[in-house]
């Protein structure tokens, strides 16, 4: 390995929370330190969105007012948990960064959230304020709109931005994630657990910079001195983990320019990469879909991608191909990862991921893995099982769960079914967790289930997915009504409407009268109620 590389990422053993984790030697103490990097590329463009566009200077200068105006106005403080439920925006960005200055814990939620959702979230982790543009809920105290951010961002130009000092083990992020319940789950993510994986990105990044150094024979210094910052087009949403970690602090950190796409459209994609000269896109296979079937491809100037990540799902062999024809100079790659991780698990990178994209690459640096069993033995390389995973980027728990999922010796149950080949690398087969990804949007079943249920004339029902050529995976759902003549389906969907994100509707609805297969214990039969629909006209 470089000397260099060895240096800047060696490996220790660190005590956290009582364990022993594989962690970097050298590392930032807390997480606001990182907002160095305004003052280090200060004259550079940070972010590009809706028309504006903003220095690292400018930047600091509008998140220190707005952390002022937090602290004096809405007494904001370290510890205080504060929600965050703005569209991808630079008001986004700049809560974000003025929360974490004043060592308040930014609550992500979902901008599209239906009001229910978004006053469970609030509710159920103890926030008093919302930074959002809709009211937040009476219980939950005063909301400060998009506009009112703008004007507190730029009421105070002499403002610093805070330091302030918590310590490694304090919660930094609630970031949520859901689960068999049906209720969303605050993942708490430390400040440790945020800088370790920032610091194993950027790892992932000098390794894939070593192999290209070595690859091209030129010396690595050489080649890191040559790069110029890369220009990220941020389409995954800032309240999820790679929005946020991988491309959103990482970007900051690099000195990277942002490029901010709020709403999906492939041709204003197509005209940011041109215009803004844009070098890494990180997306899901639907988003690539629409960039490869627009009409208007061909006219636009790509070649300045040198980066692509696909994540979500798993990538369709034919379409990783014509992501390679139409993007030859560009390094793929893919992964696996989740919320309670702090984001990345395994990496496959360039040539790696081509050769076996099957496979969603080996653990990184701070990460094991093992296969177990349902009865928790460990199983060898080769056997399908549920996937464990133990880093020293692991939550500390959930806020509003209190079951304990991080075992004595520190290992998470993924709910992920899948093997190791003998090369390490790992392979996921199935999902335990009943969840439907379409588009890269997760979709918890139990979540969409649990609203149809308390539809009046709703006697029982059952969400899955269905393959869709586009999104992968299409939500449908199958709901037994006394009489289904009489119920209007279009009634049914607007009533998943008015509880629940719109992306979380059944894109297919079935009604039916006769009731649904279940096993000896009760449990539905989703594996037979999925095949039985399959290939059924939906009665909406």
């Amino acid at each position: 390995m470089n000397q260099a590389i060895e240096a800047e990422y060696r490996l220790t053993e660190r005590s956290i929370r009582g364990r022993s984790y594989r962690d970097f030697e050298k590392n930032f103490d807390r997480l606001n330190q990182i907002f160095g990097c305004f003052n280090e590329f200060g004259s550079r463009d940070f972010v590009v969105a809706d028309g504006e566009r903003l220095t690292y200077a400018q930047f600091r200068a509008r998140a220190a007012s707005l952390a002022e105006g937090l602290s004096q106005d809405y007494q904001v403080m370290p510890g205080s948990r504060v929600a965050l439920a703005y569209p991808n925006s630079v008001e986004w960005m700049l809560s974000f960064t003025s929360l974490v200055s004043l060592g308040a814990v930014p609550v992500l939620i979902n901008a599209r959230a239906a009001d229910d959702e978004l006053g469970y979230c609030m509710a159920s982790t103890g926030c008093r304020l919302l930074l959002g543009d809709r009211a937040a809920p009476s219980i939950s105290g005063p909301s400060i709109p998009s506009q009112q951010a703008r004007s507190l961002a730029t009421r105070m130009s002499d403002s610093t931005l805070p330091r302030a000092a918590r310590s490694g083990d304090d919660e930094a992020i609630l970031m949520f994630t859901s689960g068999t319940t049906g209720r969303p789950k605050a993942a708490i993510l430390t400040k440790q657990g945020v800088l370790t994986s920032l610091k194993t990105i950027q790892y992932s990044g000098a390794l894939i910079a070593a192999q290209m150094a070595r690859k091209y024979n030129i010396d690595y210094e050489t080649l890191i001195s040559m790069r110029p910052p890369p220009v990220t087009l941020l389409v995954f949403p800032l309240f999820h983990v790679s929005g946020c970690h991988a491309v959103f602090l990482s970007g900051m950190m690099q000195g990277g320019k942002l490029v901010l796409l709020p709403r999906w459209d492939a041709t204003e994609a197509l005209q940011l990469i041109e215009r803004e000269k844009v070098t890494a896109f990180p997306g899901v296979p639907t988003m690539y879909w629409d960039l490869l079937h627009n009409e208007q491809r061909s006219s636009f100037d790509l070649s300045g991608i040198t980066s692509l990540s696909v994540g979500g799902q798993a990538t369709p062999p034919s379409l990783l191909k014509a992501i390679q024809t139409a993007f030859p100079g560009a390094v793929p790659g893919s992964g696996y990862g989740m919320t309670e991780a702090n984001g990345t698990v395994t990496l496959a990178i360039g040539e790696d991921f081509l050769a076996n994209p099957a496979s969603v690459g080996k653990m990184v640096a701070t990460f094991d893995g093992e296969i177990r069993d349902a009865s928790g033995a460990t199983l060898p390389a080769g056997e399908v099982g549920e996937i464990f995973v133990r880093g020293a980027s692991l939550m500390a728990g959930y806020a509003n769960h209190d079951a304990q999922v991080i075992d004595e010796q520190g290992w998470f149950a993924t709910g992920d079914a899948g093997y190791f080949d003998a090369e390490g690398n790992l392979y996921i087969v199935d999902r335990l967790t009943d969840m439907v990804i379409s588009g890269g949007e997760n979709i918890y079943c139990a979540e969409v289930e649990r609203v149809l249920d308390t539809h009046p004339e709703v006697t029982e029902c059952a969400a899955f997915g269905i393959p869709d050529e586009r999104l992968g995976e299409k939500l449908a759902a199958v709901a037994v009504v006394s009489d289904a003549a009489g119920v209007n389906p279009e009634e049914l969907l607007t009533h998943c409407a008015d509880h629940l994100a719109g992306y979380k509707v059944p894109k297919a609805l079935y009604l039916q009268t006769a009731g649904l297969p279940r096993n000896a214990t009760g449990k539905l039969l989703k594996r037979k109620i999925r095949a039985q629909f399959e290939a059924s006209p939906p009665t909406a």
